[in-house]
């Protein structure tokens, strides 16, 4: 309904500038009076914040929008092959941990698109990231293997926290935000496991 109005109010203003350039152009008495240019310009103001009211509540329905199918997306997405999803986590079936389970912590900066951290550590064998978002800004924690493969992800969320648990080896990962371009921002940052 937002994006229909926009086009309304849109075209409506597009068209009343339109009329308005030819009536002056072919009228040299034109603009009758000071109450027709007060009502001009009143016709006009309305116009103009009708669209971009429109505009906005269009942009913010698109937001919404494409966070849902990204959102529907992740969870539809297959589990990788010897994987098992439990909830928000997924956990790589294999060999059982070498080491003792490892937790770590990371959040999302309130007021930036940015982690708290851009290094984090731990040791090979069950690595659970605990994911903290203050902001209300979606934000998710995601993994990415040495040669490039995603791991797995958290849920998105706002104001809340996640975690995401993945049976790991020796190697250097990279965790990052996977909503919208959050990662070409620099949110994302190295997870070294020994």
């Amino acid at each position: 309904m937002d994006e229909t109005l926009f086009y309304v109010f849109g075209i409506a203003l597009v068209l009343s500038a339109l009329g308005l350039s030819a009536l002056g152009l072919r009228n040299e008495s034109f603009p009758p009076s000071r109450i027709a240019i007060a009502g001009l310009i009143a016709y006009f103001a309305a116009l103009v914040a009708a669209t971009t009211t429109f505009a906005v509540l269009n942009a913010r329905d698109d937001q919404r929008k494409r966070n849902a199918e990204q959102a529907e997306a992740a969870a539809t997405q297959p589990a990788p092959s010897g994987a098992t999803t439990t909830g928000s986590t997924t956990t790589t079936a294999g060999a059982a941990p070498t080491g003792k389970a490892t937790t770590l912590k990371l959040a999302a900066e309130p007021d930036a698109i940015a982690f708290d951290t851009k290094q984090l550590s731990g040791k090979a064998g069950q690595v659970t990231i605990d994911f903290d978002n203050p902001s209300a800004v979606t934000h998710d924690v995601c993994l990415e293997g040495p040669s490039g493969d995603q791991i797995g992800c958290s849920d998105t969320i706002a104001q809340s926290t996640a975690s995401l648990a993945e049976n790991l080896k020796p190697g250097k990962y990279t965790f990052f935000c996977s909503v919208d371009s959050h990662r070409q921002a620099g949110m994302e940052g190295t997870l070294t496991v020994k």
